[in-house]
């Protein structure tokens, strides 16, 4: 026969689903808090010595500081050795990219020039023109603050501006004789 429990048998009971309601809970909740701000898929891949910028055709790989990269809504990638290639290429996928379209770009990667660590390239600062070279000439120099950038540009020259600014306007005194 079942007897009715009394009040200190209870009290251990709920105790006890209490704590575990929190241990089985509480991944859930820190899962949430350290959630990034790009799902993993949108993350900066690495860029490998066999890929090729996707828009000159030189390896990026081999200029580590200059790399750039966009990153699809289907997690491909495209490859860039630097800022102005990656720009060239943004401002005019349908020559580079046939197919594809701004959006289905799900994430642009840049690396910062002071720290070397990657930025998201649609909340950097610019430095355009500088007497500082790229790989492929004058370039834009992305940094994650606009004192970084600042900075840089008393020392070096050139303007400062933001992704969402920048047009063909911009980068085509950057290009010397590349078309």
């Amino acid at each position: 026969m079942h007897t009715k429990p009394t009040g200190r048998r209870i009290l251990p009971r709920l105790i006890f689903l209490g704590l575990t309601a929190m241990l089985l809970l509480s991944p859930l909740a820190f899962a949430a808090e350290s959630t990034p701000a790009h799902p993993a898929s949108q993350e900066p891949q690495t860029i490998t010595e066999t890929m090729s910028c996707a828009a000159c055709g030189m390896y990026p790989h081999r200029y580590p500081k200059w790399q750039a990269q966009v990153i699809f809504t289907d997690g491909t990638m495209a490859a860039f050795d630097g800022n102005k290639c990656m720009f060239r290429f943004l401002l005019n996928m349908q020559k580079f990219a046939p197919g594809r379209t701004a959006e289905q770009v799900a994430a642009v990667w840049v690396k910062d020039f002071k720290s070397g660590k990657w930025l998201d390239g649609k909340t950097a600062h610019y430095v355009i023109g500088s007497k500082e070279m790229g790989p492929m000439g004058k370039e834009l120099i992305p940094f994650a603050t606009r004192a970084s950038a600042e900075e840089f540009q008393k020392a070096n020259g050139g303007t400062i501006d933001t992704y969402a600014n920048i047009s063909m306007a911009t980068i085509k005194p950057l290009m010397g004789r590349m078309r």
